[in-house]
């Protein structure tokens, strides 16, 4: 629009956006404006990286998608990729701003296979989540109430579109777009994206199935199927039935939290599989994290009824300690805990290494982490500001307690077990 009125409005939302606090975030803000007559802005050269969009989407004439899925990352990856997206958009929205304008194009990520770094681009129509404006998006990406017009940009529109890159990413389908659509006439597409189909995955209504992509059994965790329906089922017309962003986080790094590493082909799956879907050989053994809580003032019953000092474990129903948080770790593979899982916090930095290989464990603390290795009666207590510690896999490692808080509060304890893999 070359109007001096809009070009002077875009001029103005680009001074709006400098002004924004964007310190500390992944988005690349426009730096300086260009000079009149020109109107546009200079950002952040982003170096290293490529467009989300090639995850998602094969090459014309790739002979294996399967492969290709592995070759660009696998399963684990993509969902580290996707949780470090949700995350630069919920620390967004929790300094009251909306992107607007989510799409696959607009996310950069490393073009290491080993990295997970995530930039946003692009950032020229962010504003507060409470001002009004005309409604701005990308086909296929924008949300039902969007398309429809009946509803302005807001964080829920946001979590839309990142729910549509999230379900692309993952299964290398829209979710939208079933065969009912792809091989209809164009008002079909009109409708599927204005809410007024079903979605390929609908429960009840198969109107619109798909008959390709990833399988969703294979990509997809029992919380990440219902959090997409939860997007495209009612969310479709009712937004505030959507998952939002804080949530999206917390899933898809608990979904990639559960994959290992399979010794044969060596793509990433969920530890709940018996085989490797992608070569079917056998699950390998690997180690069990789990965070657990330890309560300085719990109590037990002794012989006669009455209660007595018991500091431990909070345990279940059953009786069995309460899992808060798992994590799974494959021969040979390294990872740092963030405090998601040490400390129970939503987003947080790393607190811990820990590697395993050759049948040990080897826990080295970050930074001016506090955590101690205790034996389960309590009578070795190594602090790991000594140095790293190591534990023999399967010799008793579980009868070990890595705790991170001091004996009189409340904190959590991760537990290493060794899971046997399954023979062929």
């Amino acid at each position: 629009n070359r109007s001096p009125l809009a070009r002077e409005r875009l001029r103005d939302q680009l001074a709006m956006v400098g002004r924004l606090p964007l310190e500390g975030l992944a988005i690349a803000k426009p730096l300086e404006q260009l000079r009149p007559p020109h109107v546009g802005y200079v950002m952040e050269l982003v170096t290293g990286m490529t467009s989300l969009a090639r995850l998602g989407r094969p090459p014309k004439g790739v002979p294996s998608v399967t492969q290709w899925f592995l070759e660009t990352g696998g399963l684990r990856r993509r969902l580290r990729v996707l949780a470090r997206t949700a995350e630069v958009l919920s620390e967004l929205h929790g300094k009251g701003l909306t992107y607007v304008d989510p799409s696959p194009h607009n996310v950069f990520v490393s073009d290491s296979l080993d990295g997970d770094e995530v930039r946003l681009i692009d950032s020229d129509n962010l504003r507060p989540s409470s001002t009004a404006s005309r409604a701005l998006f990308t086909p296929g990406y924008g949300a039902p109430e969007l398309v429809r017009g009946s509803g302005v940009s807001s964080t829920l529109s946001d979590a839309y579109a990142f729910a549509v890159i999230a379900f692309e990413s993952l299964t290398l389908a829209h979710p939208l777009l079933g065969d009912l659509v792809r091989d209809g006439e164009p008002d079909l597409q009109d409708a599927a994206f204005a809410g007024e189909l079903p979605w390929i995955d609908h429960p009840e209504d198969d109107r619109n199935r798909l008959s390709d992509g990833i399988p969703r059994a294979l990509v997809l965790s029992s919380q990440l199927r219902d959090d997409f329906h939860a997007a495209f089922g009612l969310g479709l017309r009712a937004p505030d039935l959507r998952v939002g962003m804080s949530q999206w986080v917390e899933h898809l790094h608990r979904a990639a939290d559960r994959t290992i590493v399979c010794s044969g082909c060596r793509g990433t799956f969920y530890v709940d599989r018996e085989a490797c879907p992608w070569c079917d050989g056998p699950r390998p053994p690997f180690v069990f994290i789990a965070a657990q809580l330890w309560d300085p003032s719990a109590r037990r019953v002794k012989t006669g009824g009455d209660l007595e000092p018991a500091a431990g474990l909070v345990r279940d129903a059953s009786g069995k300690p309460s899992v808060l948080d798992a994590v799974a770790l494959s021969e040979g593979d390294a990872l740092s805990l963030t405090e998601r899982v040490t400390h129970g916090f939503a987003q947080g930095r790393p607190r811990v290494r820990v590697e395993y290989t050759g049948g040990r464990l080897t826990l080295t603390a970050l930074g001016d982490t506090d955590a101690r290795l205790v034996s389960a009666d309590g009578r070795q207590n190594r602090p790991l500001s000594r140095g790293p510690a190591e534990l023999a896999v399967g010799a008793g490692s579980g009868d070990w307690l890595l705790h991170f808080g001091g004996d009189a509060e409340l904190h959590r304890v991760l537990r290493f077990d060794l899971r046997q893999g399954v023979r062929p």
